[in-house]
């Protein structure tokens, strides 16, 4: 996927690069010479040119919100000005590459990549049409980019040493820490420091190639920041840049070789490549953030937005990496989520629930959201425990299905003790915000209820499963049953909440994210009908823009795919299309005069799971081929379903041409009913 400079130029933002540990997007150069501001005075609200390390946060304050520290930027002086200039992101690989022109004739082609096992950038550059030795330089500032975040780091040094330039660091955020940054080449240079940290000058000739090296570590969780920082040099030494690169390159190839989706549809193929490429980027190890960066709420977590991308990864037969959603919250998240939801007696009655934050960092210690409504959803809740289900429902793994149990069980028990209300004999769902664009504080609304159902209905089938908790789980399954026959039924058709004046995108959930409803609930498919017809303005999170956003295009798309509606889910997809940058990146809102925060993992997360769900759908011993995608176009996927199955198939010409079903490598097509 190339850009050519000035091409959609409105729509450009750097391509991600990203290993969970260490992740910034570089320019054509190769360079983060650019800032958020910079990027607002173009129309987008985007991020810092700067390196992020996860975890690495200031303490939640009012000016700051727990925001990524920088770990420096750095910029490329060619003495010169760059005159035009083209870039390449090859997702497949992880590395970009770019072509620059600069004002004297002189030219100069770059690759890049972040080893995805080391926090080390390396950076080729190999120069041509120059006049003869030229003076050029790459200079790196740890701070000053921004006053707020400065205040809470010092530049202990910069100094040469063994021809590396080494930049020590220490910085006080949530845990204070110190390490240290080496950048070096792979030819004689000098090095200048400053009070922010330093230039290298060298000299380049025509013909050659130069490798700029970043490395960086600290003593975070006790780490030896020195001595690991000399071993990654000697590997460096030891593989030069073609042996990382080439590394790199084998770890996406066998990344991309899990599963894959081509199709008729292009776009279709280069978004969700792409989309595939974002989460993994956008995935820590911890969790998915919305944005591995610091303009996507620095980074943080909400179960919500990661439960898309999870089951994107889910279908995509990449399990590994979806396992750390549930283990991040079964392990980092639970404690305090239990402790919040205790009262003072501290009791086992207490003790067994739970009430997650809205917004969560890599180890949960408190809210790290700032005021607002959102702060009364309940819905994220839901999703944990539906999510941490949906793992044993794809991979059939019992022993961590136990393992999660307790949490699943938790997010259950406080939605019965605290959120379920009776008047008479009618169960529903007390007051709380449910989308936050349809304001405060609203009764028994549809899709927190819906999400309270599922929850209530996965403990059951769960406590079943593993042969436990039987007395509660008829509590779970007579609640539920209650909180189905109450949900908000305005006319023949289900609404956000009764008297609610707005449309909204909610009406949807009794599908995506929760897959209650039958597909041929008339009042279901009555209020999607009136969505498609009214809700124009309502298509953005926000009451921003004038279409529809990315995700919810999507929602939409993976809504009527689950309800066996393959024009609609096909037609809402194809909503989404414009709204993909340069690189086939999903923004949160890409609008001519409203363009949010690229390479949105949430976005690229659902694209992936609505595809997925259009594709393939497995239902006890039937899988349905295509349920949700138009016949009419020639497809070929490899992708997971429930029941620890691969499916590989094959439609062209409206006919299936080929179909694989195996589960633990043996073959077992013969033992399931494929409906086409």
């Amino acid at each position: 996927m190339t850009y050519h400079y000035n091409d959609n130029k409105a729509c450009y933002f750097p391509p991600l690069l990203s290993n969970g540990e260490i992740s910034f997007a570089p320019d054509a150069e190769g360079m983060l010479g650019y800032t958020m501001a910079e990027y607002k005075e173009r129309g987008m609200h985007a991020f810092d040119g700067i390196v992020v390390r996860v975890a690495r946060r200031s303490a939640p304050c009012r000016d700051l919100q727990a925001r990524l520290f920088p770990f420096g930027s750095f910029t490329f002086h060619q003495g010169s000005p760059l005159a035009d200039w083209s870039q390449t992101l090859r997702v497949e690989k992880g590395v970009f590459e770019s072509d620059c022109r600069y004002a004297d004739g002189a030219v100069i082609h770059s690759e890049g990549f972040i080893h995805p096992y080391r926090n080390l950038y390396a950076l080729q550059k190999s120069f041509m049409n120059l006049s003869g030795e030229t003076t050029m330089s790459y200079r790196i500032d740890l701070s000053g980019y921004n006053p707020a975040i400065s205040r809470y780091m010092t530049v202990l040094y910069v100094k040469e040493v063994d021809g590396i330039c080494a930049i020590g660091f220490r910085m006080y955020g949530i845990d204070v820490f110190t390490g240290e940054i080496r950048i070096f080449l792979d030819k004689p240079f000098t090095v200048t420091p400053h009070p922010t940290g330093a230039t290298l000058t060298f000299q380049a000739t025509e013909g050659e190639s130069l490798t700029f090296y970043y490395l960086v570590e600290d003593d975070w969780h006790g780490t030896n920041f020195s001595a690991t920082l000399d071993i990654l040099r000697s590997e460096v030494d030891t593989l030069g840049f073609a042996g990382l690169k080439e590394g790199c390159e084998a770890h996406f190839s066998n990344f991309y070789a899990l599963g894959y989706v081509k199709s008729a549809d292009k776009d279709l193929n280069r978004i969700y490549q792409t989309s595939l490429y974002s989460v993994k980027c956008n995935t820590t190890p911890y969790s998915i953030a919305v944005g591995f960066n610091n303009g996507s709420w620095d980074g943080r977590y909400f179960s919500f937005d990661e439960y898309t991308s999870y089951l994107g990864l889910l279908g995509a037969n990449r399990h590994e990496l979806a396992k750390r959603v549930p283990t991040y919250r079964l392990t980092q998240c639970l404690p305090t989520a239990i402790q919040r939801a205790s009262d003072c007696h501290r009791n086992a009655e207490t003790e067994d629930m739970a009430r997650f934050h809205w917004e969560t960092g890599e180890i949960d210690r408190t809210e790290l959201a700032p005021p607002g409504n959102w702060l009364d959803h309940i819905f994220h809740m839901p999703l944990v425990g539906i999510g941490a289900f949906n793992y044993f429902e794809y991979t059939q793994d019992r022993g961590f299905l136990a393992e999660c149990y307790p949490m699943i069980r938790a997010c259950a028990k406080f939605i019965t003790k605290h959120m379920v209300y009776r008047d008479e004999e009618r169960l529903y769902i007390g007051k709380c915000t449910d989308l936050e664009r349809l304001g405060s504080s609203v009764e028994n609304p549809f899709m927190t209820s819906c999400g309270a159902i599922k929850l209530l209905r996965c403990t059951a089938k769960a406590a079943d499963i593993l042969g436990i908790d039987t007395e509660y789980a008829k509590t779970c399954e007579t609640v539920a049953d209650g909180l189905f026959a109450s949900l908000p039924t305005e006319g023949d058709m289900y609404v956000p909440f009764l008297g609610c004046k707005q449309k909204s995108i909610a009406v949807y959930a009794g599908k995506f994210p929760f897959d209650l409803l039958p597909d041929d609930d008339s009042k279901q498919l009555a209020a999607w009908e009136d969505f498609e017809i009214n809700g124009g303005p309502y298509g953005n999170m926000y009451p921003t823009g004038s279409g529809i956003s990315p995700w919810y295009a999507c929602w939409k798309a993976e809504a009527y795919a689950r309800a066996k509606l393959p024009e609609k889910a096909y037609a809402s997809l194809r909503q989404a299309y414009p709204s993909a940058g340069v690189f086939g990146e999903m923004f949160e809102i890409n609008e001519a005069h409203v363009r949010m925060r690229p390479w949105f993992a949430t976005a690229a997360g659902i694209f992936l799971s609505a595809v997925n769900d259009m594709l393939l759908q497995i239902e006890d011993d039937t899988v349905h081929i295509l349920p949700g995608f138009p016949h009419t176009l020639d497809v070929a996927f490899k992708l997971a379903g429930k029941g620890g199955l691969i499916v590989e198939a094959e439609v062209q010409e409206g006919r299936l041409r080929r179909i694989l079903l195996t589960k633990d490598g043996t073959d077992v097509t013969g033992n399931y009913k494929v409906i086409f």
